[in-house]
This record gives C-alpha cells, sequence and structure tokens, in this order.
C-alpha cells in the first residue's frame, strides 16, 4: 500500500483499522511501521475522529507518539 492509497482508504473507512477489509489493515499497518508521513496522517484522521481540532491549541505529539508505540 502506498501513501496515497493509505489516506483514501482512511478518509473512507477512518482510522479503525478493524472496520477495513484484513489485507488493506495489514498493508496499513506495514506502512504504518516505515513511515513517519503515514504515522502522521493516521494522528491526524484520529484527531479529527475525536474532535481534537475542535479545541484551540491541540498538541497531536502525545497521539502521534502513543501510535508509534503501539506498531
Amino acid at each position: 500500500m502506498d501513501l496515497k492509497l493509505f489516506e483514501a482508504r482512511l478518509k473512507a473507512l477512518g482510522a479503525a483499522l478493524d472496520r477495513w477489509p484484513e489485507d488493506e489493515a495489514e498493508a496499513a499497518l506495514h506502512l504504518l511501521t516505515t513511515s513517519e508521513a503515514a504515522q502522521d496522517l493516521f494522528a491526524q484522521v484520529t484527531a479529527q475522529d475525536i474532535g481534537v481540532f475542535d479545541e484551540p491549541g491541540g498538541d497531536l505529539s502525545p497521539l502521534a507518539d502513543r501510535i508509534a508505540r503501539n506498531l
């Protein structure tokens, strides 16, 4: 999976990888372990899903760190 497809799937299916088709979820996890850009994108979409961007000054660094530790 490349970053462009990953972004399209994130927009269509959301950040909960358990809702993705199994093969695509596995490919996304692989991309997340190898691509900082994918990690940043995943953090942004996750934050949007939980409304972090509605709060002024939301710092995504802790979320990105937590995601990276769980990969």
